[in-house]
């Protein structure tokens, strides 16, 4: 009788998986970003060995119970049934998980399978232990925003300055912070004046995906589409918990939609009116001769010819006050009306409006164009990405909204920056307001060449205008953050990047796999009542295999030898001998031997083989 210890063990073998299954189900979900998430990232050969090495562990238990089971339960049957010695061979090869090739083609076939299936469980461990970079999203705390109120009107509303029927344009309480943070001015214009207009000459991308520009006060950080004047505090506040762990992270901020619609009004009133023109034609030579007479000259250099032109760029946009036109000297060193151009903003009555005009010649395109500038209140959110360094702003349109300066006064001193940033813009030699709107008119003409030239010239202002009030009102934020330290708050919350164990996928089914092993442990347990009476011969003991053998005789031997010697032929103790592998036999009590098991033989049939 087979000893209590050795039939528990299949039962045995498999509670340690059981209770390793047991601990990833309960567990497995849980995110880690502390020490387990560190060690990982900086040892992740030594976590891979590990894991293999506890999945063979694991595996190799339960493939051991499965062999165990078949070698328990075939000697179970062998003690009550006869059995072909190559049945036998095939009970073998199952009980140790291994393919004989002598066994006949079929059988060779079912020990493949089963040496194939026995893979299975290590490979689902691995799959379930395997460590997973996984993101998960968590509370990073307060982001600070910038807060437009009265205690810092100074700071925000100072600049532009309301006297009669006029703005005035103050600029001596502008202060500047250019520092770790970037260049955070609390007057956008004149300081951000080059990078302003370098925006809007490339506001309009060619190929139509959204547009990549840099944040003016940081320039380590670049937005994906358009800013919609939002995000300025990122590069402003460390007041969010940050770590390298978090890949990005959101928030929602209140700020404007701003619309600039264009058209090209031939009624515009707002033109160049020339003022002086100085045409001078002189030699070198005379200049020479005239301011540096102890100089030698060359009497045939050419002469050098000067034309200045002095305009004023005037007149009245559709909400202007009467009585009180815009008005600005223009200088150019072109013939008359050549290559000028200006622009001149006002808001009144509730609108935003904006003219241009342009002489002839590079900029004669762009005059006439009159734009309408409409600010809504809207919710958005901004998500930062940190690996990468750029903010996404995406609309809410539909989320509760509230204006962050319901006065209109920042409105307004973003629409009054645009005008003072065309007066503080020279035009010697080229208009450097022309050359801004004229490059991105080009990338209009070159995205989109189905438009005539009107409206690609619209089309591209508009852009060109919405990308300097975005980037204004960006300018305002990061000033009231840095600079008034004005601030207000919004939840922020971080996509982090974690570790798990495993797959969900694979620990299920190990899961099931183990469960239908333990199923299968159950019922050969019930059906044999726990191997009772199962033979003391184990074919996978040698010594057990030998003292049997010999406890039976010559018999086995014998009766293949008789087969041999019918068909004149030798036994060369070949595995695959057909008669020897046809040869039945079972087991029986040896009344010579005190009751000792024995191998008896049966009978002997020749079977058919089919090569392998």
């Amino acid at each position: 009788m087979e000893s209590k210890r050795v039939r528990l063990l299949p039962m045995l073998q498999l509670l340690l998986p059981t209770v390793a299954i047991q601990i990833l189900l309960w567990n497995g979900d849980r995110e880690s970003t502390d020490s387990f998430y560190s060690y990982l990232t900086n040892d992740q050969a030594t976590i891979q060995i590990a894991v293999q090495v506890i999945s063979h562990i694991l595996g190799y238990l339960q493939v051991s119970s499965m062999c165990a089971i078949i070698n328990l339960s075939t000697r179970f049957h062998f003690s009550r049934r006869s059995t072909s010695l190559e049945d036998l061979g095939l009970w073998n090869a199952l009980s140790t998980a291994r393919v004989d090739m002598s066994l006949r083609t079929f059988y060779v076939a079912v020990a493949s399978a089963f040496v194939a299936a026995t893979l299975l469980p290590g490979a689902l461990w691995a799959g379930a232990l395997s460590p997973l970079f996984v993101l998960k999203v968590q509370e990073l705390g307060d982001q600070s925003l910038p807060a437009f109120t009265e205690r810092t009107r100074a700071n925000w509303d100072s600049q532009s300055q309301v006297r009669g029927p006029q703005i005035w344009n103050i600029n001596d309480d502008c202060t500047v912070i250019n520092d770790v943070r970037g260049l955070v001015p609390s007057c956008p214009v004149p300081t951000l004046q080059g990078l302003l207009l370098l925006s809007a000459s490339s506001a309009t991308t060619l190929d139509g995906w959204p547009r990549k520009h840099s944040k003016l006060d940081n320039p380590n950080w670049e937005y994906i589409g358009r800013s919609f004047g939002t995000g300025s505090s990122v590069g402003q506040t460390n007041d969010i918990r940050i770590d390298n762990k978090i890949l990005y992270y959101n928030y929602i901020e209140f700020g404007y939609v701003a619309d600039v619609s264009c058209i090209q009004n031939t009624t515009s009133d707002f033109h160049f009116r020339l003022i002086w023109s100085k045409d001078q034609n002189v030699s070198a030579s005379e200049y020479q001769n005239a301011h540096h007479p102890e100089l030698e000259f060359d009497h045939s250099l050419p002469h050098l010819r000067a034309e200045l032109s002095t305009y004023f760029a005037e007149g009245y946009l559709p909400n202007s006050i009467m009585g009180a036109p815009e008005l600005y000297p223009i200088i150019s060193w072109h013939k008359e009306y050549e290559n000028i151009a200006a622009w001149a903003t006002f808001v009144n009555d509730d609108r935003n409006m904006i003219a241009v005009a342009a002489g002839t010649n590079l900029y004669q395109k762009l005059n006439q164009t009159q734009c309408e500038v409409f600010f809504t209140p809207m919710a958005f959110n901004v998500t930062v990405n940190r690996s990468q360094q750029s903010i996404a702003v995406e609309p809410l349109t539909s989320a509760e909204t509230q204006d962050v300066e319901p006065t209109g006064h920042l409105q307004a001193n973003v629409i009054h920056s645009i005008n003072l940033l065309a007066r503080m813009s020279p035009s010697l030699y080229v208009s450097v307001l022309g050359e801004t709107l004229n490059r991105n008119v080009e990338r209009m003409q070159k995205q989109k060449p189905y438009l005539n030239l009107t409206e690609a010239v619209t089309s591209a202002v508009a852009d060109s205008f919405t990308a300097i009030i975005d980037d204004i009102l960006v300018a305002y934020g990061a000033s009231q953050i840095s600079n008034a330290h004005d601030t207000t708050f919004s939840a922020a919350r971080g996509v982090v990047e974690a570790v798990k164990i495993g797959q969900p996928l694979y620990r299920h089914l190990i899961f099931a796999l183990n469960s239908l092993m333990i199923l299968l442990v159950a019922f050969e347990v019930a059906r044999t009542r726990c191997w009772q009476g199962v033979t003391k011969f184990n074919d996978l003991d040698i010594v057990s295999v030998i003292i049997a053998s010999s406890a039976g005789g010559g018999g086995v031997a014998k009766a293949v030898w008789d087969q041999h010697d019918t068909r004149g032929t030798d036994w060369v103790a070949d595995p695959s001998d057909p008669i020897a592998c046809a040869v039945r036999v079972e087991w029986s009590l040896n009344s010579t031997l005190d009751g000792t098991e024995t191998m008896v033989i049966v009978k002997s049939r020749e079977r058919s083989r089919k090569s392998g």
